[in-house]
């Protein structure tokens, strides 16, 4: 496998994650280790774990998920997230810049956070009394009362949209704690709604701003922030029945609140398309005394708004909605057949369908829509191809054969490449292995040694075409550097013939390479050093 630097975007999340996640302490230590050279072994599987060993008391295996930081771990005692993960975050930022500078950066940001927090400690009397008035309010009345809060918020640095997140909830976020069950969770939906449409609003206000690329990243942080409240919310499912059935009236503002924003979408962080669907199949779907009635009005609403929307990727969204109720009732061929009208199909616009449908164990309608995607994933961005190849990855194993994934693998290449790697030499395919270094003309120089010497015990010839192959391109090159190279890989070539047994046809190649390069005087030089001279 190629020698390890993740793209920037992967960085900035794990960066994002330290400061939200980590305490200073653990940060610090986190550099200690890394400092000291405790982090080996690195290496990315699947395209979106990134893992390692570190050396502390004994060697620790930490794994972190580049997609969904929460769900990094590490084999230590300690809870949450410790020092041996921010360690590797530390490694991994090594290839993009000092590591010493994002320490500084994410004290600085914890520090203005615990400041910020601090700020809110007077306030909390008159809060507290203003909030008795609130569970009496339908949700517009909620709306206002949080605009109030925050009327006049302004960016001041680039980590003020984190900060401004952070404030919200510790503001508002416990007003509901004592009400009704199904009030209170309504609240949090709406409060979390509040705080995705802010950063909405940031990101349009601030896009010509010289903080703008601080501003965009800080939304999109925040807008992740919000994605695991909601996932929170699923836990309250029956709340939200019993609050469709209780107070009507506040269901109802809720759904038409969620619509409305479906409609005045604009390009930024927030999706808010995925937002709808999400709370559709989560939590909205079967509640009310008629939910198949509601849902029905629903679609019905969607159908003529799709009939007067004109701008293509809106009326995308409203046709992704739509769909989302055929998916519901198990019916993806009709989907399918709907979706079929759009006018950009992108493989993120079904994130939310894949994850679900997963996530329920559901893996034959996993790969109908991954087949259905192929033609998309491979024009996807790298983000979403990773995202494609993901699942993938988990659903083959559902299956009673790899063949499909094999073919799949074999058609995304070369973009493939990190996957399908990683896969032939965790089920052993050796032969294929070297068959795919050398169909891309990868170097034994940028493969991890672990991974040739296992090729190397399973069968040292497997390895002979991948160095011969080598030693012509850096001949090929002709400088000095590149014969030296050559003569490396001619040393573990004449290991290789020496553990089969053949020095004879190694003494043969070595007779044709000094008659094939006879005119490289440089090269036959280098020869000479490695004792190869005729």
């Amino acid at each position: 496998m190629l020698k390890l630097k993740l793209p920037k975007n992967r960085i900035e999340f794990l960066a994002a994650g330290a400061e939200r996640r980590m305490k200073l302490a653990v940060l610090e230590r986190g550099w200690e280790y890394y400092h000291r050279n405790l982090v080996q072994n690195v290496n990315l599987v699947q395209g979106y774990i990134l893992q390692a060993d570190v050396r502390g008391k004994e060697i620790f295996q930490v794994r972190l998920d580049l997609e969904q930081f929460e769900r990094s771990e590490c084999t230590c005692s300690s809870e949450g997230y410790c020092q041996h993960m921010a360690g590797l975050i530390f490694w991994a930022y090594s290839a993009h810049g000092r590591p010493e500078l994002l320490l500084m950066q994410l004290k600085q940001a914890i520090n203005a956070r615990r400041r910020a927090k601090a700020g809110l400690k007077a306030d909390k009397t008159a809060e507290s009394a203003a909030a008795t008035l609130l569970p009496e309010l339908p949700p517009k009345e909620w709306a206002r009362y949080f605009e109030q809060k925050f009327h006049g918020y302004s960016l001041s640095n680039q980590h003020s949209v984190e900060q401004f997140y952070q404030t919200v909830w510790e503001t508002l976020g416990g007003t509901a704690d004592e009400w009704p069950k199904p009030l209170a969770a309504l609240y949090r939906l709406h409060l979390t709604l509040y705080v995705l449409s802010k950063i909405e609003q940031f990101h349009q206000d601030n896009q010509s701003s010289y903080l703008s690329y601080y501003i965009e990243n800080g939304c999109k942080l925040v807008a992740a922030s919000c994605w695991d409240k909601l996932k929170e919310l699923t836990h309250e499912r029956q709340s939200f029945h019993e609050a469709a059935l209780q107070f009507p009236k506040h269901w109802k503002e809720t759904l038409e609140a969620v619509s409305s924003r479906l409609l005045h979408a604009r390009p930024g962080p927030v999706y808010w398309t995925d937002v709808y669907r999400f709370l559709w199949w989560q939590l909205f779907y079967g509640a009310g005394a008629e939910p198949e009635e509601a849902a029905g009005r629903e679609l019905h609403r969607l159908t003529l708004l799709s009939a007067q929307e004109s701008i293509p990727r809106a009326k995308d969204g409203i046709l992704l909605a739509m769909a989302l109720f055929d998916i519901i009732r198990g019916q993806d061929a009709q989907a399918m057949k709907r979706l079929s009208g759009l006018h950009t199909r992108q493989f993120s616009d079904f994130y939310v369908i894949l994850e679900k449908l997963s996530g329920g164990g559901e893996w034959e309608r996993v790969l109908n829509w991954l087949r259905w995607l192929l033609p998309v994933l491979s024009k996807a961005k790298q983000e979403e191809f990773n995202q494609g190849c993901s699942f993938w990855v988990e659903a083959v194993k559902h299956q009673p054969t790899d063949e499909e994934w094999i073919r799949v693998m074999l058609s995304l290449l070369p973009r493939s490449y990190y996957y399908y790697t990683d896969y032939l030499m965790q089920t052993g395919r050796f032969r294929q292995w070297v068959d795919l270094q050398l169909a891309t003309g990868i170097s034994p120089a940028s493969l991890y040694t672990a991974e040739l010497h296992t090729v190397e015990t399973h069968d040292p010839g497997l390895l002979l075409p991948l160095f011969h192959q080598s030693v012509e391109k850096a001949v090929a090159e002709k400088n000095r550097d590149s014969y030296k190279l050559a003569i490396r890989h001619l040393k573990k070539l004449n290991s290789l013939y020496k553990q089969l047994g053949r020095i004879e046809l190694w003494e043969e190649y070595l007779a044709r390479l000094h008659i094939k390069y006879a005119r490289l005087r440089a090269f036959k030089e280098e020869l000479a050093k490695g004792q190869w001279a005729t």
